[in-house]
């Protein structure tokens, strides 16, 4: 029988290969990016522990707190001789949070991938038409690093999961 951790670590993996279909796909950005978002939110909640489980499971902007905490955590494991400056990391992390439509509700923020907003000159967005910034921005020096390392820990799991 699964542990809640394994079972958010196998759906991470899972809405990981979705993510790498839609972001080669000539599908809207705002596909990925919802895969994007639920990935990493999975991969967050799967080593996330002694949180209660009714707060784990409604939950939704655990990225920014948890990942760059993971992803440093792998790269000390790795070795590796450098860090890698985490400042843009984290903004891209908090920028990954927003995403979902709950985190926006408060209007600091209205765009998300799922659900169409009033845009600053009033008219109604479309998230399957909006180009949303952080699609470059994950072609970015930090943008790569997440998605590696985040790839890394999503595909080798045991690492962290107890």
């Amino acid at each position: 029988m699964a542990t809640w951790s394994e079972a958010f670590a196998v759906q991470a993996a899972s809405d990981l290969d979705v993510y790498e279909r839609l972001a080669q796909s000539p599908l809207p950005q705002s596909h990925s990016l919802h895969y994007l978002q639920m990935w990493l939110e999975k991969l967050c909640k799967a080593y996330v522990h002694g949180v209660n489980l009714d707060v784990l499971k409604t939950t939704h902007n655990v990225v920014a707190k948890v990942l760059p905490r993971l992803i440093n955590m792998h790269w000390r494991r790795l070795g590796l001789a450098r860090q890698p400056d985490m400042t843009e990391l984290r903004a891209l992390c908090r920028e990954i949070d927003l995403l979902h439509p709950q985190v926006n509700d408060d209007n600091r923020r209205p765009e998300n991938v799922e659900y169409p907003w009033v845009g600053s000159a009033g008219d109604v967005e479309i998230p399957a038409e909006w180009k949303f910034p952080l699609t470059h921005r994950l072609y970015s020096n930090a943008g790569r690093m997440l998605l590696k390392a985040s790839s890394q820990l999503t595909r080798n799991p045991a690492v962290f999961i107890r």
